[in-house]
């Protein structure tokens, strides 16, 4: 039997400037960030696609004052997967 060929996803992020945030909320929303951008890359077929880029502008990205850290690093994680896709 073959062995089943899995794409890899690399993902680099070089900085992410977030303001208004501690050093504790900031690796709050750090840490979900990670989390769900792995999971999301997991399960999406963006390898496929053979997509390689230096620079991925996002929209202007906003949050509302009462909102957690990890709700937030959740959001951006799920907006960067949204700007990857075809």
């Amino acid at each position: 039997m073959k062995p089943l060929h899995v794409p890899a996803v690399s993902v680099r992020v070089g900085s992410l400037a977030l303001h208004g945030y501690s050093n504790r909320d900031g690796m709050r929303l750090a840490g979900a960030f990670e989390k769900e951008l792995g999971r999301l890359l997991a399960s999406a077929p963006l390898a496929a696609h053979g997509l390689e880029t230096d620079v991925l502008r996002l929209p202007r990205f906003r949050r509302s004052a009462n909102e957690s850290p990890e709700r937030v690093g959740r959001r951006l994680a799920r907006s960067i997967v949204e700007a990857l896709a075809p």
